[in-house]
């Protein structure tokens, strides 16, 4: 067991917090599970990717763009990109060629690493911004079984791939021994000497690219790290290009000898039988999958095949007591299921623990528990700062765990005292935090403030509503705004959702300001995040179409679109 003293990120990844079996399987594909990498081969791997990348030119300050979903190798490839210097930066490898082009306008990547699914659209992007050819390394699926198969068994080198293509694959990097982290000489630098970019949710307009230091990574970490009463077994399936799921996969493995499993993807019968199959004690999800988990039919015997799991962190996107409620109730009885809060911008701030006395000490499901070690929260309505229980207000976030700033951009992203604006309005009770909402999405009605996800979460409730985005609309005499519904059918034989059910439904569960008076439309899908979160400005620019045809329409007298008392039930 290494020191535990260090001030950039890799060493501090590196050091091992507890002793374990150097050799027990860490980093674990559960479709291949041969395809694995345990303590000291990781360790290895990450030492010989470092020295790939300095002899390959990457210097100090160099962004390297990882356009890659989940795999085993992510994990080293990310630590060794920071280790030699460089700044880590992740994609969505299913990016369309404008949302590619926009994360290396922002970033200006000197190397990037692709998957054959994305090549085509970054060779398209590399030539728009004249990156040089080899600096476009493929990341292929021979070349990951190849340098498995190498870090297995260092003493016979990687085979060159098949010439499939004319792009160098990653294996270049894996011919030029191995080199330490570059290190960090004290907590001052580490705190301001950028590790990784993270991009923002991009809900309401085009992501930034938030930069997190050396320090704020091991902050962030340190915010979420304690030992629970279970053996942690971990299954992630959500995006790690993500700082959410990254929190989780980059750091405990090889600290804490805690093996993680990688799924590709969230697939429900996928993600079932793999909690089953490796005894999963620990996972971490998005509102999107527990409402699928909450909504499997009998058939996939849920219940049992859930039965190995302790705890599971909820975050994204708003979720309801209700359904968090719902969904504990399929759990073993020692489980515990718990929101979670954070940003792109300060990682988890706030979360329910897996209590010490299992669910006799369970906080409030509809809350996303206190605030997390090394952070500190507050609330400001207006120019006062909230002192009571209960009281709503602006919420603000301080600590090491902050980033440093937004891409390309010198504007402050903290006031004079270190106190950064989350967007979020919430109160405390009982020292547990409820989120209410966030301040741009709030619908102004007649005064009063609706939070949309308060009724998103109702309507979730009805059997027929597969999934719901409420926004603000206009009423036509300009008087207010007023809640517009924009619902997915369920899949029903026999049964036709209509939007007089929606509005009633609604209307039956909450205040009369609260009511569908925006109108009730029915749509194929709701524009969402890989991570969940509705993307609310897309939403927007469709309601804004929406109401422009329907505007046009109307003036040539063709049918109504607007439904009584603004219902309509038009596919958009």
């Amino acid at each position: 067991m290494e020191s535990s003293q260090s001030h950039d990120v890799v060493t501090f990844a590196l050091d091992a917090q507890v002793e374990y079996d150097p050799c027990k399987p860490l980093f674990i594909d559960p479709q291949e599970p041969s395809r694995s990498l345990n303590a000291t081969q990781f360790r290895f791997l990450v030492h010989t990717l470092i020295a790939g990348l300095k002899a390959h030119g990457l210097g100090r300050g160099d962004c390297v763009l990882l356009h890659s979903g989940n795999n085993v190798l992510y994990t080293a490839l990310f630590l060794a990109i920071i280790g030699a210097g460089g700044v880590y930066m992740g994609s969505n490898p299913h990016s369309q060629l404008q949302e590619l082009n926009h994360t290396v306008s922002l970033t200006h990547p000197k190397w990037i690493i692709t998957e054959p699914e994305g090549l085509a659209t970054v060779l398209a992007i590399a030539d728009k911004h004249k990156l040089a050819d080899d600096h476009v390394l493929l990341l292929d699926n021979t070349t990951l079984t190849e340098t498995i198969r190498f870090v297995h068994d260092p003493s016979v080198p990687p085979s060159p791939p098949p010439q499939t293509t004319d792009k160098s694959t990653l294996l270049a990097l894996l011919s030029h021994g191995t080199s330490p982290p570059l290190p960090i000489p004290d907590a001052a630098t580490a705190a301001s000497t950028p590790a990784a970019l993270y991009s923002t949710s991009g809900t309401t307009g085009l992501p930034k690219a938030a930069v997190l230091s050396h320090g704020s990574l091991m902050a962030q970490h340190a915010s979420i790290a304690h030992s629970p009463p279970y053996p942690v077994t971990r299954l992630i399936s959500l995006p790690i290009f993500h700082l959410f799921s990254s929190l989780w996969t980059h750091l405990f493995p090889i600290r804490y000898g805690e093996p993680l499993y990688l799924q590709r993807e969230f697939q429900l019968l996928l993600f079932l039988s793999t909690v089953h199959r490796y005894q999963i004690t620990e996972t971490y999800l998005v509102p999107a999958m527990v409402h699928m988990l909450n909504q499997a039919p009998a058939t996939l015997e849920a219940k049992s095949r859930l039965s190995s799991l302790r705890y599971i962190g909820v975050a994204g996107a708003p979720i309801d007591r209700a359904s968090m409620s719902a969904f504990q109730d399929m759990l073993h009885p020692d489980a515990c299921a718990g929101q979670v809060w954070g940003m792109t911008e300060c990682g988890v701030v706030f979360q329910q623990r897996y209590p010490t006395n299992g669910r006799q000490g369970q906080g409030d499901l509809g809350s996303i528990g206190p605030v997390t070690a090394g952070c500190e929260a507050r609330l400001v309505s207006g120019a006062e700062v909230v002192k009571d229980d209960e009281v709503p207000g602006q919420l603000y976030v301080r600590g090491a765990c902050l980033f440093t700033g937004y891409l390309g951009r010198n504007e402050s992203v903290v006031d004079a005292e270190g106190w950064f604006d989350t967007g979020d309005v919430a109160y405390v009770k009982n020292g547990e935090y409820f989120i209410v909402g966030r301040t741009k999405e709030l619908i102004k009605v007649r005064g009063y403030q609706v939070c949309p996800a308060e009724i998103e979460a109702v309507l979730l409730q009805h059997p027929l509503i597969a999934d719901v985005a409420v926004i603000g609309t206009c009423l036509s005499d300009g008087s207010s705004e007023a809640p517009r519904a924009y619902v997915v059918r369920a899949a029903a034989p026999g049964a036709r959702l209509g939007s007089d059910e929606v509005y009633d439904f609604a209307r039956q569960r909450l205040a009369a300001y609260k009511a569908l008076d925006g109108g009730v439309f029915f749509v194929e899908r709701i524009p969402r995040t890989v991570s969940g979160k509705i993307q609310r400005g897309k939403l927007a620019s469709m309601n804004e179409r929406r109401d422009a045809l329907a505007g046009l329409l109307a003036r040539f007298k063709a049918k109504d679109v607007g439904g009584v008392r603004g219902r309509a039930s038009v596919m958009v």
